[in-house]
């Protein structure tokens, strides 16, 4: 997996360039070496969690630019991004096959750097599921004068990466929550949890379809709502998002209302909006066979009945819909990957 790809020939020349690499190499003298470290913010994730690894050192002594490398599985783990807090010149990240090549140097009359030393942090997307290695193999320091050393530290560090979140094993829709997470739109909470019995807001439904559709294009129709600063941060931007699609309009009064419990009938209208049905009269779709049918919204009919007819939405049991009911967590996430295959398999079609 090649991510970030900078021009392979130039990046080796400014490394060059950077840590005045004019002769080989000293490999230090195990009794010269300072000590490394190489730590993870997280020992065991769930896909789609950030992993944070930190690489410092101990004894260093006048430190002035540096050279790392790090090998890491580029099946389980995605590179994101590469940072020092050191002032100077980075050279953009090589990664290449699951390698990592980071350089930074001091520059101008800047002192070196001494004792414990934080080099850099190196952020880390958990895509699939297993047990991630992530190795420092080498380690090039430059002092002050221009003179270099090379490590070969070997340090090592294991992550164990799950799919499953704790609340989620045996439940009916433990396979859609999955995949889901491992498709990057759904996170679940920082204990660990999914809480696939929990009602979903009106917030946390529209923040999960605009990530499942991948939706872009922002609008500041959302910040016309009399109730926009009770939109919590996270949401802000999707809900934007799916205002400029047209998915959600918000209430008569021109509130949005984020913490209200969204509805299935709501739910169902913006699932159909993505597929082009707000339109449709009720005269003109599917009858509902619904024992609850009478109860069912005339603005939310004709999509009920369409997402019916597609098989996108089912009933509850004792053939009622319950169009007021409210929706979980689980029958969001089931319900968002129906209209995602439904594209998928028209678009083929297509």
């Amino acid at each position: 997996m090649k991510i970030q790809k900078f021009p392979l020939l130039l990046s080796k020349l400014l490394l060059s360039m950077l840590l005045l690499f004019t002769m080989l190499p000293i490999i230090a003298n195990a009794e010269e070496n300072p000590s490394f470290l190489l730590s993870s913010s997280i020992s065991n994730a769930k896909i789609g969690d950030e992993v944070v690894v930190t690489v410092e050192g101990h004894s260093a002594k006048n430190v002035f630019g540096y050279e790392l490398r790090l090998s890491y599985d580029p099946n389980v783990l995605k590179f994101r991004q590469a940072s020092t807090t050191w002032e100077g010149f980075t050279v953009p990240s090589i990664v290449e096959d699951g390698n990592i090549i980071f350089a930074h140097t001091k520059i101008g009359n800047a002192a070196g750097e001494s004792g414990d030393v934080h080099f850099a942090s190196l952020r880390f997307e958990a895509i699939s599921q297993g047990n991630a290695s992530i190795q420092l193999t080498r380690f090039k320091l430059v002092d002050g004068d221009g003179s270099s050393v090379t490590f070969e530290p070997g340090q090592s560090l294991k992550i164990a990466i799950s799919g499953n979140y704790f609340d989620t094993k045996g439940h009916w829709a433990e396979e859609h929550i999955v995949r889901a997470t491992a498709m990057g739109w759904i996170k679940g909470y920082p204990d660990g949890t999914f809480a696939p019995n929990k009602e979903v807001t009106r917030a946390e439904f529209t923040t999960m379809l605009s990530r499942a559709l991948a939706l872009s294009s922002s609008s500041d129709q959302a910040q016309t709502f009399k109730d926009y600063e009770q939109i919590p941060q996270f949401a802000k931007s999707h809900i934007s998002q799916a205002v400029a699609a047209g998915l959600v309009k918000g209430y008569d009064d021109a509130t949005f209302r984020p913490s209200q419990w969204i509805n299935r009938s709501e739910m169902t209208v913006m699932l159909m909006r993505v597929i082009g049905y707000e339109d449709n009269l009720k005269n003109s779709s599917p009858t509902l066979a619904y024992d609850d049918a009478d109860q069912v919204p005339e603005w939310a009919y004709p999509a009920i009945a369409t997402a019916t007819n597609l098989g996108i939405v089912e009933g509850r049991g004792k053939n009622k819909f319950a169009p007021d009911g409210y929706s979980t967590r689980a029958e969001a996430v089931t319900l968002i990957l129906r209209i995602v295959d439904h594209i998928a398999s028209t678009s083929k079609v297509n």
